[in-house]
Formats: C-alpha cells, structure tokens, sequence
C-alpha cells in the first residue's frame, strides 16, 4: 500500500488530510518531529494556523533542519496550505520569523493596500487558471477546477522558476495557488475539502512523486 508521512504542525487539520488520502488508497502516518534523515515516504504538511506558530514549532527542535536536508536530497515534499507557505522565506503574518526559506519569496497580507474595501479573507471555491499559454503538465487537467480556500495571506507576484503554476484572482490580484518545482508540491487551497476534485488532485500528486 503506498503511504506518506504527515507532519503534523501543531494547528494541522489532520484527520480531514488522513480521510482524503485514505479515498486514494494511500496509507498516512502521523508524525510529530523529523529526527533523522531515515524518512522513507513523501512527507506531507498540512496547516490550518499561524505562519509564527507552525515555524516555532519545527525550529523548537531539529525538525527544520532535517526538512531542509530532506529537501536538499530531492525528497517529495507536499505543503497544504500554511504547510506551502512555511516553503518560503516569511510572512507578513509574522515578520519576525524566518521560513524554510526552500524558495524565494515572501507571503503577503491579501487585504493589504486595497484602496477600496474588499474581503479580508479568501473562504470559500475559487477557481483556478494559468497566467499565460504554458505547459503546466498534469496539473492542466485542474485549470478552470474550482477548490476550496481559506486563507488571508497569498504569494503575489511569485519568483518560482517552474511553469507548473496555477492560480487565483482575489481582490484583484493574482494569488499562487498551486505549484510543483523539482521534488516541491505546494497547495494554498484545501484539496481535502474540495470533495471530488481535491481527492482526484490529491491522486494525481501522488503519481508524480512515484509511489
């Protein structure tokens, strides 16, 4: 049976992530820390909470550090919302604290510099859909698919060097929705909560990490 490894990051909404893979077969083990570079599926993290709290955790011990050589060695590495924004360099939502810094860029407040007034946090389906002709892979089969987010902090304007990118509009600005750059996935939408679609998604991850 295949299997991945959920970090859990304190706030995760684990037992949703757990049910979704469990639809495609695929076997979930819930651990709290990385402690060695034995790790022997593709890790996952999930997030449902702050920027700050979720890195004060994985730095509190030497768990950040092994996700970095985990990284560095090519390991598959899936991040769920808060889980894909930690792959960056920081947050608005806690500036102070540094990120994974694996990509360049930095997460923004979504409701910041809008002269008019707009919604301060992205809930609810919003659809998805390339920047520009491009060849986004596998993932072209999710252009135009509708997911469920939930989230007041985004990537604009993002630096990733990959074409496999998928966004979203949100108070007129063009958000990263979704990526994958060499052994990086990241989703700022919930595929766990997007019922057929985010399963299928989810699957289709799975099948590009090969296991």
């Amino acid at each position: 049976m295949k299997k991945v490894c959920l970090l859990n990051l304190g706030h995760s909404n684990i037992k949703s992530v757990r049910g979704a893979f469990a639809a495609i077969d695929v076997e979930t083990l819930v651990i709290e820390k990385i402690d060695s570079l034995e790790i022997n599926a593709p890790l996952v993290l999930p997030g449902v909470g702050s920027f700050g709290d979720a890195m004060q955790r994985l730095t509190s011990d030497d768990t950040s550090y092994y996700l970095g050589e985990a990284y560095k060695k090519g390991h598959p590495i899936l991040g769920i919302c808060l889980g894909m924004q930690i792959m960056f360099e920081g947050s608005e939502e806690d500036i102070k604290i540094n990120g994974l810094g694996f990509l360049p860029g930095h997460i923004r407040n979504l409701n910041q510099n809008i002269e008019t007034f707009c919604h301060p946090s992205n809930i609810g389906y919003s659809c998805l859909h390339t920047s520009k002709i491009q060849d986004i892979g596998q993932y072209s089969k999710f252009d135009g698919e509708h997911f469920y987010f939930m989230h007041s902090f985004g990537l604009i304007d993002d630096e990733l060097a990959t074409d496999q990118k998928l966004y979203i509009n949100f108070n007129g600005q063009e958000v990263l929705a979704m990526f994958q750059q060499q052994n990086l996935v990241g989703i700022q939408f919930h595929p766990e909560r997007s019922g057929e679609t985010g399963v299928k998604l989810l699957g289709s991850i799975v099948d590009e990490f090969n296991i």
